[in-house]
């Protein structure tokens, strides 16, 4: 089956109320259309790991990325992601990546060879074109197996 890529990240009311309800987020403005209303917003509130579903609408070159990095996948590990909010997101926003920097270090290992510390930097606009989401991706790069 082919990769399908629609273009932008929709957030959409039932999908934060599914999420919030499979991660245990009973707050009603996670839920409540209308006592969102009333507390002012527009919508309901995406919970704040709701942006990790923005995997699903990343980049089909993945694995090409990680190869003009430099990177060697079989050494490479999660080290981390940050999300860095402007404002919260909402019900009806639509969300579109835009590759931000790219932090490359290297450290030396107390156990031999040296890790390479890679940070990816994604921000997210929103219909409107305004910046509302930063994400910060850490990969980790050991120097192969550990030889004790």
């Amino acid at each position: 089956m082919a990769h399908i890529n629609p273009p932008g990240l929709p957030v959409e009311r039932g999908k934060v109320h599914e999420f919030a309800n499979s991660i245990g987020a009973e707050e009603p403005l996670y839920h409540d259309e209308v006592a969102a209303k009333a507390a002012g917003l527009p919508s309901v509130v995406a919970p704040p790991t709701y942006t990790s579903t923005q995997a699903f609408f990343g980049e089909k070159n993945a694995p090409n990325m990680f190869k003009e990095l430099g990177l060697d996948l079989r050494y490479v590990l999660h080290g981390g992601q940050e999300f860095y909010y402007e404002r919260p997101i909402f019900a009806g926003d639509i969300l579109t990546a835009e590759p931000g920097e790219t932090n490359i270090t290297t450290k030396e290992g107390k156990r031999g060879g040296s890790m390479k510390m890679v940070d990816t930097f994604t921000n997210y606009k929103n219909q409107d074109g305004e910046l509302v989401l930063r994400v910060k991706n850490t990969l980790l790069q050991t120097a192969g197996v550990v030889k004790e």
